[in-house]
């Protein structure tokens, strides 16, 4: 994980780069910026911090034949006010790498994915993955937070409680460990 090598799938706005070991073969996945899908990406911050929502960037990007993610499991290749949601909330675009948010399996090792606490992240500064200005990350972030003050604050006092609960089911999980 210290070595920004890639432990997931794709992500928009970046393409994955095989790098060769000593014996020539594959050694490790790392991200290189996809200029043409970095354009895009930061387009979304732009239109956010103008002022227009999800849904309105969403209709802007379908108008203009913008390239899409790719289409997972039967979905349409085209852009969603959800995938622009998710744009906006992904660390990675202002140079941050996160791991380590999820655990895939149970303490049987029955695959089971649930959230792990803040404090179990792993986060990395990886300024050469950053396609997001600081200045327009907080900007399309005051404006989502003025928007959407109200719910953000419901919404973190859920995760919050969430994450309590959680955490209190890891507890208990360990003890039978």
């Amino acid at each position: 994980a210290m070595a920004s090598h890639i432990t997931g799938g794709s992500v928009f706005g970046y393409l994955n780069h095989d790098v060769g070991g000593p014996d020539g073969r594959r050694s490790h996945v790392e991200r290189q910026i996809d200029p043409a899908q970095a354009a895009i990406v930061r387009q979304i911050f732009e239109l956010c911090a103008m002022g227009l929502g999800k849904v309105a960037i969403t209709k802007r990007l379908k108008e203009e034949g913008a390239l899409a993610p790719r289409a997972q499991q039967g979905r349409p290749h085209a852009w969603a006010p959800s995938s622009v949601r998710e744009v906006l909330y992904r660390d990675l675009y202002r140079g941050e790498i996160i791991w380590n948010r999820t655990r895939k399996r149970d303490a049987w090792g029955v695959k089971r994915q649930r959230a792990r606490p803040e404090s179990e992240w792993l986060r990395v500064p990886a300024p050469a993955l950053r396609i997001v200005p600081d200045t327009l990350w907080q900007a399309a972030h005051a404006r989502l937070e003025a928007e959407f003050g109200e719910r953000t604050a419901w919404g973190q006092q859920l995760d919050a409680e969430l994450r309590e609960a959680r955490a209190a089911y890891a507890r208990l999980e360990a003890e039978f460990d």
